[in-house]
């Protein structure tokens, strides 16, 4: 053994690591509702309300609230919140009447949309905010 690999980090237990007790911890949060997701929050730019999930990728994403007709949103904008409070993006599928769209498609300080909808939407934020004349 090399001087190296005797020497153990405060963080490293003693004795050996066994590979089924780091399986048990990685597997015993798999499932579970991550107490962060869908946490109140508010736009920094715009001030708007909004709702912050984790997706699947690990990233958080600010979550318009309610539902919409999915035929409204383009697909690929089209979220749906698992019950575990996981953002999945939908991309074209279209598995409920209704889905979640993210702030940022919607935000007035950001570009105006394509989508009739969500110019619909990005325009009264717009408006509240002063910056449509």
């Amino acid at each position: 053994m090399s001087a190296m690999s005797a020497v153990r980090s405060p963080a490293q237990p003693e004795g050996p690591v066994l590979l089924g007790h780091v399986l048990a911890d990685a597997l015993a949060g798999i499932g579970k509702a991550d107490v962060r997701a869908g946490r109140p929050a508010t736009c920094r730019a715009c001030g708007d309300p909004a709702h912050w999930h984790r997706t699947t990728q690990g990233r958080w994403v600010l979550i318009q609230p309610g539902d919409v007709p999915h035929h409204l949103v383009p697909a690929g904008q089209r979220w749906h919140i698992a019950g575990d409070g996981t953002a999945v993006n939908l991309g074209r599928a279209a598995p409920d009447d209704t889905c979640r769209i993210t702030h940022f498609a919607v935000c007035p300080l950001g570009a105006p949309p394509q989508a009739p909808y969500l110019l619909r939407l990005w325009r009264h934020g717009a408006a509240r905010l002063g910056r449509l004349t």
